[in-house]
C-alpha cells in the first residue's frame, strides 16, 4: 500500500526531526498473507518509524494491522489485513486473516505514520 492523498497544506507536521503524515491508500490487487501489504509513503525517501493503527475500512468489513518488518532504522512496515466474520467460532463475531491472492483494491483506509523524510 502506498499512502497517497497527503494534503500538503496540512502535512507533514514537523515534530523535532520527525514528520507526522496522515494519508489514505487502497488495499492490494493480490494480497500476500505471508508478507502482508508492504507500506510506503508517496514522498521521496520517506522512512517510516512508526504506524498508528490498526485502521478500519469505512464499511467496517476489513481492518489493517501494522507490523514492523524489522526493528530499527529503515526496517520497513507492512499491513496484515483481516475481514470481519459475523459467524466466528461458537457464534462469536471475529476478525479472520485475509487469504493470499485476494484483491481488495476497492477498500480504502486512512493511516497516520511517523517518520523521517
Amino acid at each position: 500500500m502506498i499512502l497517497t492523498s497527503i494534503n500538503s497544506a496540512l502535512y507533514p507536521n514537523i515534530t523535532g526531526s520527525r514528520q507526522i503524515i496522515v494519508g489514505t491508500g487502497t488495499g492490494p490487487a493480490s494480497y500476500n498473507q505471508t508478507t502482508g501489504d508492504i507500506l510506503t509513503v508517496a514522498l521521496t525517501n520517506f522512512q517510516i518509524d512508526a504506524v498508528l493503527g490498526p485502521a478500519l475500512t469505512p464499511d467496517l468489513k476489513y481492518k489493517a494491522v501494522p507490523a514492523p518488518i524489522a526493528v530499527g532504522k529503515g526496517g520497513g512496515w507492512t499491513l496484515f489485513w483481516y475481514s470481519f466474520s459475523a459467524s466466528g467460532g461458537a457464534g462469536t463475531p471475529t476478525w479472520v486473516p485475509l487469504g493470499s491472492g485476494l484483491s481488495i483494491t476497492t477498500e480504502q483506509i486512512q493511516l497516520a505514520v511517523i517518520g523521517l523524510g
